[in-house]
């Protein structure tokens, strides 16, 4: 925080910030339902990059023993 040798000045600036701060968490409280869909989109989008699983991989390792015996 920059301090001023005015006090008046000192306070209007800390005021100002507080009113930043607190309209900022205001925004971010009710963006939360935009937040939430881009971390959707995000994880989707992962999933779809991801190289496809192997149809061995999937079985997991009984199958694989079944398929032995």
């Amino acid at each position: 925080m920059i301090y001023s040798p005015n006090s008046t000045l000192d306070a209007q600036m800390l005021r100002h910030s507080r009113e930043l701060v607190r309209d900022a968490l205001a925004l971010l409280r009710s963006s939360d339902h935009l937040v939430s869909l881009q971390r959707l989109r995000d994880e989707l989008e992962q999933e779809r990059r991801r190289p496809p699983r192997r149809s061995n991989e999937r079985a997991g390792p009984d199958t694989e023993l079944q398929a032995h015996n």
